[in-house]
């Protein structure tokens, strides 16, 4: 509707290639995860220059409440997260900013099961940088009281998940999930369900 208050009609397809390629883009090595830039780099493409700016942070508030409503946490999380605290592991969480400060915070809030976790770290708002970034890996750890060398880190992202973990020493784990092959994790896991007795195991090797 707003494109068309601008003189501008685009069909749905050739709208969301462009989207698609700049998400690949902007999530490449660069690392970059506000979607206000999205936005305006789809519209310049687009030939549209007069699009209000506060309109477009409209936007991207709308895309985080849309995809937060979508994007209901893993079967396997819940369960294997409640299991692992049972057991007496400290638990935490890093993950990166959405570019719009506060926005991952309160996505965060609004897991079920937010509770179990004593730590949250959302790097690029805590931290200087993003991950890879290790300052993230460091923090967590801080604030759970405990040494990254007798920490494991779980995540799903061979691009962001393994090298700042590894940097601080804790291990890296990386969870089979969709086209996710690549980097150099220290192990991966079919499920989440398989990390309480892939711990089980690291403990008694130690």
């Amino acid at each position: 509707m707003q494109l068309k208050k601008n003189g501008y009609s685009v069909g749905y397809v050739p709208l969301f290639e462009h989207l698609r390629r700049i998400d690949r883009e902007m999530l490449g090595r660069k690392f970059r995860y506000n979607r206000d830039v999205w936005w305006k780099t789809l519209f310049k493409e687009l030939g549209l220059k007069r699009m209000d700016p506060k309109w477009i942070h409209n936007l991207t508030l709308q895309y985080w409440r849309v995809y937060a409503a979508n994007s209901p946490p893993f079967k396997d999380a819940e369960p294997t997260v409640r299991k692992l605290k049972r057991a007496g592991y400290k638990l935490g969480i890093v993950s990166d900013s959405d570019g719009t400060p506060g926005m991952k915070r309160k996505r965060i809030r609004q897991v079920p099961f937010r509770n179990l976790f004593e730590a949250i770290v959302v790097a690029g708002e805590d931290t200087p940088r993003v991950k890879p970034g290790h300052e993230s890996f460091s923090l967590i750890a801080k604030r759970l009281r405990v040494q990254p060398k007798s920490s494991i880190y779980v995540g799903d992202n061979p691009r962001t998940d393994i090298e700042g973990a590894k940097a601080v020493g804790m291990i890296s784990v990386i969870v089979h999930r969709r086209r996710n092959r690549g980097g150099n994790p220290d192990c991966r896991v079919p499920n989440l369900r398989a990390l309480p007795g892939f711990v089980r195991s690291i403990q008694c090797a130690r």
